[in-house]
């Protein structure tokens, strides 16, 4: 082979921030231009046998086509999912993604996706369950479309590729829910609760806390003197730590936990700590017959709560971990309840500073006026 350049490189290769490219001169109509062809981050062995295969024509000055290895969807979603466990607290749900992904993208070439080829796998995922008898909403498929966006900003930035081929592909729009519990239904889940569930659901219920957040509580976290729970930056789905108040009915709550031997969680079960509290609690559901409701919309509950306890929205957000207006209004449900008591409102501040009036006037008004 040629010798090495000074970079201890064999002549013609050079690497730079953006990975190996082959570097040479050809002469074009009399004059002598140089000719840079990149080949990407890609190993230094891989990189030498790309020279090797070109080194003729090379030295013959003649012109090469980009010989950058074409990375697949397969190879952007290995370094993505890297990413992901290093960085993200939704590591579980990319792999989730990633697998159906690639069972559709995996050996295709990442630069030649377009948006009609993800209009093909969102048609191809919906067929699947369709005959399984099930329905896929845009609320499901929304996670698959927001990793595959991901592991390809992943790849512009890893110069994998050079351009975004799906731009311009969006979400679906979701109906945000809307369900939360009347006392006398929470009542009711309270008491189809198994004893060692029924403190997580009040804890989710009074205080918002996500579902992580009290599954992987631990005694350390939990001041009752102070009555606060401290949930540290990585324990939380916003990287953000927070405090969480407990009044006196929730310290007396974690004063009749037992604890275990052992384990440092606080939720135990049979001596280990709880993990998906899924199966558990829609059995509870089940067994309160109470239908369309989710661990999560416990967190709805609270946020309401809260706000209709005349709680500010700043101390809310601060206490429930939502960083956005825009998203903490998702969880704030105004029902008819709000609407009539906004009628009220509106109908005490309209009366007249020095009188009061008492039920039925405004209807004795209009006969008189009639």
């Amino acid at each position: 082979m040629s010798q090495p350049n000074v970079h201890g490189l064999p002549q013609y290769l050079r690497k730079d921030g953006r990975g190996y490219f082959l570097d040479y001169r050809v002469e074009v109509e009399g004059l002598v231009k140089r000719k840079r062809v990149r080949l990407g981050q890609i190993p230094a062995a891989q990189a030498k046998r790309v020279l090797a295969e070109h080194l003729k024509e090379i030295v013959a000055g003649k012109f090469l086509a980009d010989e950058r290895p074409r990375a697949t969807f397969n190879e952007a979603a290995e370094s993505f999912l890297a990413f992901s466990k290093a960085r993200k607290k939704s590591f579980k749900r990319d792999c989730i993604s990633v697998k159906f992904l690639g069972a559709f993208f995996g050996p295709r070439p990442l630069e030649s996706l377009t948006p009609g080829l993800v209009e093909d796998y969102l048609a191809s995922r919906r067929r699947e369950a369709a005959q399984r008898g099930k329905e896929l909403k845009g609320s499901t498929l929304n996670p698959e479309i927001a990793c595959l966006k991901t592991v390809v900003r992943q790849a512009l930035l890893n110069r994998q590729i050079d351009r975004n081929p799906i731009e311009g592909i969006r979400l679906f729009k979701e109906i945000p829910r809307n369900r939360t519990l009347t006392d006398k239904e929470f009542q009711r889940l309270l008491e189809a609760c198994s004893p060692h569930f029924r403190p997580v659901v009040q804890l989710a219920y009074d205080t918002g806390m996500r579902r992580g957040e009290i599954m992987g509580l631990k005694w350390e976290q939990v001041d009752l003197e102070q009555g606060v729970i401290t949930l540290r930056p990585g324990e939380t789905k916003t990287q953000e730590a927070r405090e969480i108040p407990l009044d006196e009915d929730l310290k007396a709550l974690f004063r009749r936990l037992p604890r275990v031997l052992g384990s440092p969680y606080v939720f135990n079960f049979r001596g280990h700590g709880l993990k998906d509290p899924k199966t558990a609690f829609l059995r509870a559901c089940q067994r309160a017959n109470i239908s369309d409701f989710r661990f999560h919309d416990l967190r709805h509950c609270a946020v309401t709560n809260f706000r209709k306890a005349g709680v500010s929205d700043s101390t809310i957000m601060s206490i429930s971990g939502h960083k956005t207006h825009a998203v903490f209004r998702r969880y704030d449900r105004i029902d008819r309840e709000d609407r009539l008591d906004a009628l009220a409102k509106v109908r005490r501040f309209k009366e007249p500073k020095d009188s009061i009036r008492t039920p039925g006037t405004l209807e004795a008004v209009s006969e008189v006026v009639g």
